[in-house]
């Protein structure tokens, strides 16, 4: 991962995004798939509902549905309809306190962190397999 010198900031960040949507959504299998059964209307309308709720509140629970419910829509091949929500976001992102914009992004900067030592392990472990 580090060795490559194409692999910039920007890719390193998707590939942590896509690593967290993935553990996300096994989260949400092995929990029992509580959405299979909803349909694409209904599983968009009740995501808006949960991240409106989430962000008005950030508690556990609104953070949890929201999440099962985007891993249902992946699971379909389907995004979270993000842009039904973009204002909130916008509001939101304006009242956070530049302390708490800084802390939030100290915590995800770590994550990626771990996220790159996690990789390079394995992939120094690869290479090694494949050089036997």
């Amino acid at each position: 991962m580090a060795d490559d010198p194409g692999e910039g900031p920007k890719t390193i960040v998707n590939r942590f995004l896509r690593h967290k949507s993935i553990e996300r959504m096994q989260d949400y299998l092995a929990h029992g798939r509580r959405f299979a059964r909803l349909d694409v209307g209904q599983l968009k309308e009740d995501w808006i509902v949960a991240a409106r709720s989430w962000l008005a509140h950030k508690d556990r629970t609104a953070e949890r549905m929201m999440d099962d419910l985007a891993a249902e829509l992946r699971l379909r091949k389907l995004e979270p309809p993000y842009s039904a929500i973009e204002q909130e976001l916008a509001d939101r992102s304006a009242q956070t306190k530049e302390v708490e914009r800084k802390e939030a992004l100290r915590a995800v900067a770590r994550e990626i962190g771990e996220f790159m030592r996690e990789n390079e392990g394995r992939s120094t472990r690869d290479r090694t397999r494949q050089i036997q």
